[in-house]
């Protein structure tokens, strides 16, 4: 695998560069209550996060990221996984059925700013230049105040054998 942004590169460079307000747990759920699919975008310091589509359907998607802000929003994804989730006793289980690795860099502009959830109350929202349609995401999220968690739901989560066939 060729890195397409090795260290000595402009985004190696500014890799390090991260706009601390984004720090933390976004959600679109927030935006769009009772919706059959929701997206959760995780910044952890240090740069790296995840995007978690999931859906009513029982299938979920992790697109694991490392990030910066070097002007735009620079996501550059390198590993996708995707499966089905259920809950047993109260606790949501993700099983891993694809593991696999993406080469992929996406830079959108961003704003942050306060706006209303749909009925009325107050949220910071982060919005994007763009969708995230790659990521079956859109463009709009809102701060999760106090998240439950901020770990990658597919961490830990079982995993096909590789020696069977897929």
């Amino acid at each position: 695998m060729i890195d397409r942004y090795p260290t000595g590169s402009l985004y190696g460079r500014l890799a390090s560069v991260t706009d601390e307000r984004l720090t933390g747990l976004w959600s679109d759920e927030i935006l769009h209550p009772g919706s059959t699919e929701t997206v959760d975008l995780v910044f952890r310091r240090g740069g790296s996060g995840w995007l978690y589509w999931s859906s009513w359907s029982t299938e979920f998607a992790v697109s694991r990221f490392t990030w910066a802000t070097p002007g735009e929003l620079v996501l550059k994804f390198h590993r996708t996984l995707e499966g089905t989730w259920s809950i047993d006793n109260g606790v949501t289980r993700h099983d891993v059925e694809s593991d696999e690795q993406e080469e992929s860099v996406v830079e959108v502009g961003y704003e942050i700013a306060p706006g209303e959830d749909p009925y009325g109350t107050p949220v910071t929202l982060l919005s994007l230049d763009r969708p995230l349609t790659e990521h079956l995401a859109g463009s709009r999220f809102a701060w999760v105040e106090k998240p439950v968690s901020l770990s990658d739901p597919s961490a830990g989560a079982p995993r096909p054998d590789p020696s069977s066939p897929r």
